[in-house]
């Protein structure tokens, strides 16, 4: 098969996504097999650009090709954590917080404060003894 024909059979694939209805197992099979027959990088990329689609088909597509690609490329695995952190957010209705600081003073200074304190007060022991 010519890479002009697997670019078309993508293509039509696409197209019946968009116009038919599929099961999620046979949309899920497929992301599968598109990432079995390409380079990871490749399928990636065609990935991605599958999960911007306005069809939900084809999105779905597109991270059924992501999670088979997870395990074994690292930009799907953090595309794949993004998306489900953006689920839960839609989910629950609200964002995370983001932990802030608390309300404490900040006594990291402190340590410094004493070694400067002990430097002072070796060289003042040190300076009366001669």
């Amino acid at each position: 098969m010519t890479e002009e024909q697997v670019k078309q059979d993508i293509e039509e694939l696409v197209r019946r996504l968009e116009s038919s209805p599929f099961s999620s197992s046979d949309i899920r099979e497929a992301g599968q097999l598109l990432v079995g027959a390409q380079a990871h990088s490749q399928s990636y990329r065609m990935a991605v650009t599958f999960t911007d689609s306005k069809f939900p088909q084809v999105r779905m597509l597109g991270l059924a090709m992501i999670e088979a690609l997870a395990p074994y490329f690292e930009p799907a695995k953090g595309f794949l954590a993004g998306a489900k952190d953006a689920a839960k957010v839609l989910e629950n209705g609200n964002m995370p917080m983001v932990e802030a600081k608390p309300n404490a003073p900040d006594y990291s200074a402190i340590g410094e404060v004493i070694k400067m304190w002990l430097r002072q007060s070796r060289q003042n022991l040190k300076g009366g003894s001669r």
